[in-house]
């Protein structure tokens, strides 16, 4: 059994909302109320948001960084990217449809946790849900609050890497930031771009599978990623289309310096 969870990052002016699932193979729950309490917060009542400013809040970005070392050693992720929001929920559906189609997945039962505002209600959720067989192994909770289910706060931390990652491979002049990693010979203090920073951090995280046919000996440091960890949408702009499916598409495993 997985524990599944769904949260989103819109970005309204690029003309593309995202949302994330995070995946984990036990209850993440004891585990994130551990982190919360080391530094100082109670996820029961206080709510971690990425768009939270972060300057000058050392305690809130030690946390930020709690958490996607969680995500990096205990869970997967998929993303769907969609230019509507209330396209936000279906695309969410589908994907999953396709997640669980990965041998990780395939032939388990699922609990599966979505955050509120991905549908116009309960019921018009579950119905949607019920449509499709590919989801019968699941127990769905959806309109549920991340202060209750803990693990909604990972996906609010995946999506608003994703789409921040998303907006910066759209942009023209992506912006650049200053490695700070002393342990790090080939990149500290030099200047970086920010979604490669971001990419670095969850890049083995995402949901795929090696390739089956290497035309190139660097492919065997690339997996697919599509599509079991990225979904589309059909309606979507066509040059944002083919930036989700570069950024996402595919994963490189190897050595980055």
């Amino acid at each position: 059994m997985a524990y599944i969870y769904l949260d989103d990052s819109k970005h309204h002016p690029c003309e593309f909302s995202l949302a994330a699932f995070v995946i984990c193979e036990d209850d993440p729950t004891e585990a994130l109320s551990g982190i919360f309490r080391n530094h100082g917060f109670d996820h029961e009542t206080f709510e971690f948001k990425s768009s939270m400013r972060m300057d000058g809040n050392r305690p809130l970005r030690e946390l930020r960084n709690s958490l996607k070392r969680f995500v990096q050693h205990n869970c997967k992720i998929a993303v769907c990217v969609v230019d509507n929001d209330a396209r936000l929920g279906p695309a969410a559906l589908r994907l999953l449809a396709m997640s669980l189609t990965h041998p990780r997945l395939s032939g388990s039962e699922h609990k599966v946790a979505l955050d509120e505002g991905f549908f116009t209600s309960k019921k018009a959720a579950a119905r949607l849900a019920a449509r499709d067989a590919a989801l019968s192994n699941c127990e769905f909770a959806f309109e549920q609050d991340s202060r209750d289910e803990v693990g909604i706060q990972l996906a609010d931390l995946v999506a608003h890497t994703c789409a921040t990652m998303l907006r910066e491979t759209l942009m023209q002049k992506p912006k650049m930031i200053t490695w700070n990693d002393p342990g790090d010979m080939v990149y500290h203090n030099t200047e970086v771009p920010l979604e490669f920073e971001m990419w670095t951090s969850i890049r083995y995280s995402f949901l795929s599978m090696s390739k089956l046919a290497h035309e190139d000996p660097l492919d065997i440091a690339f997996v697919n990623v599509f599509p079991w960890g990225l979904y589309v949408d059909e309606g979507i702009d066509e040059r944002i289309a083919s930036a989700a499916f570069n950024r996402f598409g595919e994963n490189y495993l190897g050595c980055c310096h």
